[in-house]
Order: structure tokens, then sequence, then C-alpha cells
């Protein structure tokens, strides 16, 4: 438990530390994932991502230790926002729920990806460990830096490489 607020913590001072260059195009956003996949950055997609027949506002996530790009959408809600992240073989969503900010697995209707392929690489351990991130969601840029910082802890050691 003191390692995971440890990590928290970290990933917390990380995001606040981090650069946000904001551009008409593309808002980028730095830092250290504090995994093996090194430091991240992420970008606005010009690729959206489809919730559903629904366009979602879009962000490239890429690793310097990593040669696939994660996808990002946003989806607005009336009081937050929720985070669709969809990788080579891997989805997950990221989501706002009663002022807690956490992981949980896709609905069947918005799977692109078996749920069965999704078992396979996901760390069970560490799902059950993100389903709380942080209280009180702050900013989409704050939020996004944590998806970075605690994704890659979501796939099992061995299939990190596939990331």
């Amino acid at each position: 438990m003191k390692t995971r607020i440890g990590i928290l913590m970290m990933c917390l001072l990380l995001v606040g530390f981090t650069s946000t260059a904001k551009t008409k195009e593309a808002t980028v956003l730095n830092g250290q994932s504090l995994t093996e996949l090194g430091e991240y950055q992420i970008n606005r997609s010009e690729k959206p991502l489809f919730l559903g027949a629904e366009a979602l506002k879009t962000y490239e996530l890429t690793y310097s230790n990593s040669n696939s790009p994660v996808l990002i959408g946003v989806q607005k809600t009336k009081k937050c926002m929720n985070f669709i992240v969809r990788a080579n073989n891997f989805e997950i969503q990221y989501v706002c729920n009663n002022h807690v900010f956490g992981v949980k697995r896709l609905d069947k209707e918005n799977q692109t990806i078996s749920a069965a392929e999704i078992n396979k690489l996901m760390d069970n351990a560490d799902y059950y460990a993100q389903r709380v991130i942080t209280q009180y969601p702050k900013t989409e840029a704050e939020l996004l830096g944590l998806i970075a910082c605690y994704f890659p802890s979501l796939l099992k050691d061995q299939y990190l490489s596939q990331l």
C-alpha cells in the first residue's frame, strides 16, 4: 500500500512538473512513466477514436521504449470525463465516478477486443489496485498524465514489449 501511495505521489509530482505546450492543433504533455517503458509523450491525434458512432477527442500516447502508440479518447460527461484507452491488443477505460478517478473495464457494446484476450494480458492485481487512483479528479492534462503513468502496469510484464 505504501508503494502505491509513493507511486501516486511521484506521478502527481511528475505531472505537476511536466511541460504543457498548447498550439491550435495539438496539446503536448511529457513526463516519466516510472515504468520500463520510460518517458511518455501525449499529443493530440488527427485520427479519432470512436465509441459506438460517437467520434471522441483523441490523444496519442507514446513511450520512449515502445514502438506502438496508444490512443486515448476523451468522453465528456456531466460532471467529469471518461477516457477510453486502446492499444494494439488491449483496451480499458478510466472513469470518474462519485468524485473518484480509476480504471474500469469497457462495456461489452463498446469493446473492440475480446474479453478473453484482455484477460490474458491484464495484471488483475494492478487492475484492482487502480480502481481508485485519485479522489476529486483535476484537469484533463493531469488525468492524461496519470493514465500515462498507470496504464503500463495494467499489462502483465511479459506483454509490455507488445505495447
